[in-house]
C-alpha cells in the first residue's frame, strides 16, 4: 500500500543493480597507474594527492590561496612555502619546478594552469554563455541540470543584492535559451506531465547578509521578501527553483522560513520547488519526518534533494571548538547507512514528496533503484543526481536504465569557486570517498557491501581540562532564554550597585550613570563611586582578612570557585545579556566570554590543587620539595573590553593562591563587576578577602598600584 512502510531492505536487488552499475563505471586498467602515466598535469596533480595524505593538505592549502596571488614571482614563492614542508614527500616531477628564478616561474606557469584545468573540471563556467553551452551538452546526454551560483556567505547587503539579481538574470537567459532546445522526453517529460527544462539551486543565506538564527523574524521577513520576488520571476520564466542547505546551524531556521513561503496562498499549490536533508546529520530522519508531515497537510508535492553533506570538516572541527554535541555521523559507513534508511523512507512517501537522490556511490543510487521499482515509484517522483564532474560514467549509466538523471552545475569565476573546488577534492581524494575507492579497484564484494555501523560515538580529543561549552543560538529554547535574560536586565535598570568593604556594601559621596553604549538612552543602572578614604578601610580589611585566608585550605579556597562557577551557569543568560547591555559585545561573544569566566573559576580551581599536592624531585642525597605559599594583597584593574572573563580571571586565580584581592572595574563596565561581586559572595568567599571597589581610574586606581601594602597588580 503506497505510504505503507514495507518490512524488507531490498539487499538481494540493491546488489544486482549495483553490480551492474559498477561494471559501467569500471576502467579496464588501474586509474591510479594512469594518473602516473598521464600526461596531464591536473590528472597528475590529483593521483598524487590520493597517494601523500601530507601532499594534499600543502597543495590544497597552496590552491586556496592561489587566485588572490598576481604574479608568476608570488606563484613561485608560496608554491616553494607550501611545498618545502619536511613532512612532504615531493613526486621527482613535482619537486624539480620549485627550484628559483626562471626554473621557479616555469613551475608557477604549470601548477597554476593544472590547478584552472583541475577546477574547471567541477566547475562547469565562468560565465552565463558558458553554462548554457555546458547544459546543451548535458542534455545532449540526456541529462537534466540544476545551475548553483557559487560563492560563499555575502557580507554586505550589495553582495546579497548583486546574488539576487545574478540569478534572476540567471533565469532569464537560461530560459530564453531553452526556447531553442529540442525536447528529452527522459528528461523533459514524466508520467505524461511536462517538466521545466530549467532548475536553478539557491541558498537562503546569499540574499541577506545578516541571515541569522538569532533573528528569525528579521532573517525570514528580508529573505522571503526576496524569494518571493525569485519565485514568481522563476514561475513567469518556467524555471524550477531548489533551496540548498548549508551549515548545521541554519538548517532549522532554512526550514522553517520555506515551510511558512511554501503554504502562502500565493505559493501553496506550487510543485517546482524543492528543498534538501543532509544524511551525515544525527537528526535528519526527524527532519526529513516533518517535512513529509507538512506536504501531507499542504496537499501538493515538494521536491526533497538527498544528499550526504557537504560540511563535515567544518561542524565537526565548531562541534570541538565550542564543546558542543557533534551534529554529524563521524562515522561515514553510519552516514551511508542512514543515507538508505532515508532514502527508503522518502520513497515510500512518494504520493506527498517527490525525491531527489543525490550520490556518487553506486551502492547508495542501486538501492534507491531497487527500491524504487519494488514499489512501482511513478517516474515523476524520482530522480537521481550527480555533481558535475564527479560521477560521470555512473550518470551515463544511470540514463541507460532509463532514469531521470540531474546534474548539479556550480558556475562562477575561480575565486569565488575555490571554496567549492577545495569540498570537491577532499571528496575525491579521501581514503573514505567511494569514488577513491572505486578508482583503486577495491573487490566488487567489499566496494558494494552493505554500511556495517559499529557503535557510533562522537569524535573526542584527549584534554587535560574540559571546557565549559558556550551556547547554541541555532537552538530556539536558547533564544527564548536570551530573550528572556534580556527582559530581565530591562526591569532591573535603574539600581544603585555600590563598592562591597569588608563583607558590607557602603555608601559614597559621588556616583556615575552606566550606560547602553549602543543606546545612550538606556540607563544601566547608578554606580558608586569609591573614595580613597575608602580604599584605605579597604586595605585595612583584606591585610586583617589575610592572616586567616592564607592559612584556609587549599580545598576550601577551591571549592569556593568551583561555587561561582556553577553559579555562573545558573545565571549564564542573564549575565551574557548584561555584557551586550553595557559594553555593547555580541551576543555570540559575549556567551563565549562567560565561557572563558567560567573555565577560569573551574581551571584555576584544579591547578591550585595539583600544585598544594606538591611537586618532589628528589636526587641521591638531597629530599627537594616545591611549597607554595601566597604573596599578600592583590589588587585587579580591569579593562572594558572583557569587561567579565579578564577580571574574574585574574581575581579567582589570585584568592585560589591565598591572597586577598582588590577589584577595580572599568568605568563603563562596573556593573558587570558588581554582578560578579554578587557571585562571589553568593560562593562564600570571606569578607576583607574579596572587595569591589569601583571607582575613577586616576583616583583609586593610582592610589591602590602605588600603595605599599599591594603586592600583585
Amino acid at each position: 500500500m503506497l505510504g505503507t512502510k514495507i518490512d524488507r531492505n531490498y539487499e538481494t536487488e540493491t546488489q544486482i543493480i549495483a553490480t551492474e552499475l559498477l561494471a559501467a563505471t569500471r576502467e579496464n586498467r588501474s586509474f591510479l597507474t594512469q594518473m602516473r602515466d598521464n600526461l596531464r598535469w591536473d590528472d597528475k596533480l590529483l593521483g598524487w594527492t590520493m597517494e601523500n595524505p601530507n601532499l594534499r593538505v600543502q597543495l590544497f592549502r597552496f590552491i586556496d590561496c592561489l587566485p588572490a596571488l598576481k604574479s608568476k614571482p608570488e606563484i613561485a614563492r608560496h608554491l616553494r612555502e607550501y611545498l618545502a614542508d619536511r613532512s612532504v614527500e615531493l613526486p621527482a616531477a613535482l619537486k624539480g619546478l620549485l627550484g628559483d628564478g626562471l626554473t621557479g616561474q616555469v613551475g608557477a606557469t604549470t601548477v597554476a594552469t593544472a590547478i584552472e584545468t583541475l577546477a574547471h573540471k567541477y566547475i562547469a563556467g565562468e560565465n552565463i554563455q558558458q553554462i548554457i553551452k555546458t547544459v546543451a551538452g548535458l542534455r545532449r546526454d540526456k541529462m537534466a541540470f540544476t545551475i548553483d551560483l557559487l560563492g560563499e556567505a555575502v557580507i554586505t547587503e550589495a553582495e546579497a543584492k548583486s546574488y539576487f539579481d545574478r540569478y534572476l538574470e540567471l533565469i532569464t537567459q537560461l530560459t530564453d535559451a531553452a526556447k531553442s532546445w529540442s525536447q528529452v522526453p527522459i528528461i523533459d517529460r514524466a508520467d505524461g506531465q511536462k517538466l521545466n527544462p530549467v532548475q536553478v539551486s539557491v541558498k537562503l543565506t546569499a540574499f541577506y547578509s545578516q541571515f541569522d538564527p538569532l533573528d528569525p523574524q528579521g532573517s525570514q521577513e528580508r529573505v522571503s521578501e526576496r524569494l518571493r520576488l525569485l519565485l514568481r520571476h522563476a514561475r513567469e520564466s518556467g524555471a524550477n527553483v531548489h533551496f540548498d542547505m548549508e551549515q548545521y546551524e541554519y538548517k532549522n531556521i532554512t526550514l522553517a522560513i520555506l515551510k511558512q513561503l511554501l503554504t502562502e496562498p500565493e505559493f501553496c499549490q506550487r510543485t517546482d520547488i524543492g528543498m534538501t536533508i543532509q544524511a551525515y546529520l544525527r537528526d535528519s530522519k526527524t527532519d526529513l519526518q516533518g517535512i513529509i508531515d507538512w506536504a501531507k497537510q499542504r496537499g501538493f508535492p515538494v521536491t526533497v534533494r538527498l544528499v550526504k553533506g557537504a560540511y563535515w570538516d567544518t561542524e565537526t572541527i565548531q562541534a570541538v571548538q565550542k564543546d558542543w554535541s557533534q551534529p554529524v555521523y563521524n562515522d561515514k559507513a553510519a552516514t551511508d547507512a542512514n543515507f538508505e534508511s532515508l532514502t527508503q523512507m522518502m520513497l515510500e512517501n512518494h504520493q506527498y514528496i517527490y525525491s531527489a537522490i543525490g550520490s556518487h556511490n553506486v551502492r547508495s543510487q542501486a538501492k534507491a533503484i531497487a527500491i524504487a521499482e519494488a514499489l512501482k515509484v511513478p517516474s515523476r517522483c524520482l530522480e537521481l543526481q550527480v555533481l558535475y564532474g564527479m560521477g560521470d560514467k555512473l550518470a551515463r549509466a544511470l540514463v541507460g536504465r532509463g532514469y531521470r538523471v540531474r546534474v548539479y552545475c556550480p558556475y562562477g569565476e575561480l575565486l569565488p569557486g575555490m571554496a567549492y573546488l577545495i569540498r570537491r577534492l577532499l571528496e575525491n581524494t579521501a581514503n573514505s570517498s567511494f569514488l577513491r575507492q572505486n578508482l583503486a579497484e577495491l573487490p566488487i564484494a567489499e566496494l558494494l557491501a552493505a554500511p556495517i555501523v559499529t557503535v557510533e560515538s562522537e569524535f573526542e580529543i584527549d584534554r587535560v581540562f574540559k571546557n565549559v561549552p558556550d551556547t547554541d543560538y541555532a537552538e530556539a529554547k536558547a533564544r527564548d532564554l536570551a530573550q528572556q535574560a534580556f527582559a530581565n536586565i530591562r526591569a532591573s535598570f535603574g539600581k544603585t550597585y555600590l563598592p562591597l568593604i569588608d563583607g558590607e556594601y557602603v555608601a559614597t559621596e559621588k556616583s556615575i550613570e552606566s550606560v547602553n553604549p549602543s543606546d545612550f538612552n538606556e540607563i544601566i543602572g547608578t554606580v558608586g563611586l569609591c573614595s580613597i578614604s575608602q580604599a584605605t578601610q579597604a586595605l585595612v580589611a583584606a591585610k586583617t582578612a589575610f592572616q586567616q585566608w592564607r592559612k584556609t585550605p587549599v580545598a576550601t579556597r577551591a571549592g569556593i570557585l568551583r561555587q561561582a562557577a556553577q553559579l555562573m551557569v545558573e545565571r549564564r543568560a542573564n549575565l551574557t545579556a548584561l555584557i551586550v547591555l553595557e559594553v555593547g559585545k555580541p551576543l555570540r561573544d559575549a556567551d563565549a566570554e562567560v565561557s572563558e569566566a567560567i573555565d577560569f573559576c573551574n581551571y584555576y580551581a584544579a591547578e591550585m590543587e595539583r600544585l598544594d599536592a606538591g611537586e618532589n624531585s628528589d636526587l641521591p642525597g638531597e629530599t627537594n620539595r616545591y611549597l607554595y605559599r601566597p604573596s599578600g594583597i592583590t589588587v585587579v584593574i580591569s579593562p572594558w573590553n572583557f569587561p567579565l572573563a579578564i577580571p574574574c580571571g585574574m581575581v579567582v586565580a589570585s584568592l585560589v593562591a591565598g591572597n586577598c584581592t582588590l577589584l577595580k572595574p572599568a568605568e563603563t563596565s562596573s556593573i558587570i563587576g558588581a554582578k560578579f561581586t554578587e557571585i562571589l559572595v553568593a560562593a562564600g568567599i570571606p569578607p576583607g578577602v574579596f572587595q569591589y571597589l569601583p571607582g575613577i581610574g586616576s583616583e583609586i586606581g593610582s592610589y591602590l598600584v602605588k600603595h605599599p601594602d599591594i603586592h600583585t597588580i
